[in-house]
């Protein structure tokens, strides 16, 4: 597979995609591109992308001027272009997520200040853990078990949200940090700050 740099402008996006952005999917994969840049290439038959629309109109947002692409090989005609499209994104959809790896690992990476709405996931859904979706819940509050422990679940807007994110991650950082049996930092950080307010 070669890989080279092509002006977004001579690139044009299939007029017949049948997979549809949202501007919520353009946003997260925007947010992609800037956090980790392009990863993987653009898939391109005679000019027209057949594989990472999306990315490209991402990256145009950006403002970006190039993308890296490969181009499919010379003998393949439009018939085949169209099923490798297809077939891309089918073979995604048909994937399945593991519930509680999921939920383990974007509350590991909320732990560790990630925006995890950047990623394409909705923070109130990510941590809000389900029983159903493993077998002690309270598995992904720590790193054991811990049947002494309990979530608190809040509504905010999305200013009180950034708001609080900021306080929290400057509790994490204090000193005065709890240390305890509770290996959550985001849980030791909101209770030395409703500490300071206790009677």
């Amino acid at each position: 597979m070669n890989i080279v740099q092509t002006p977004i402008s001579k690139l044009t996006l299939d007029p017949n995609n049948a997979r549809k952005h949202s501007e919520k999917n353009l946003r997260a994969i925007a947010a992609s591109l800037e956090k980790f840049g392009q990863r993987k290439p653009i898939v391109v038959h005679r000019g027209v992308v057949i594989a990472g629309n999306g990315t490209v109109e991402a990256a145009k947002s950006l403002g970006w001027t190039d993308i890296s692409t490969a181009e499919v090989p010379d003998d393949w005609d439009a018939d085949t272009a169209k099923a490798y499209a297809l077939a891309d994104n089918r073979s995604a959809e048909l994937a399945e997520w593991d519930e509680g790896e999921l939920a383990q690992q974007l509350l590991d990476l909320a732990d560790k200040d990630y925006d995890i709405s950047e990623l394409g996931f909705e923070e109130h859904k990510a941590l809000n853990i389900h029983p159903d979706t493993v077998e002690n819940p309270f598995d992904l509050l720590v790193d054991k078990p811990r049947a002494d422990a309990t979530q608190i679940t809040f509504t905010v807007t999305l200013e009180q949200a950034e708001i609080i994110k900021q306080v929290l991650s400057a509790a994490k950082r204090s000193e005065r940090l709890p240390q305890g049996d509770n290996l959550n930092s985001n849980g030791n950080a909101l209770f030395l700050i409703a500490s300071e307010w206790s009677a």
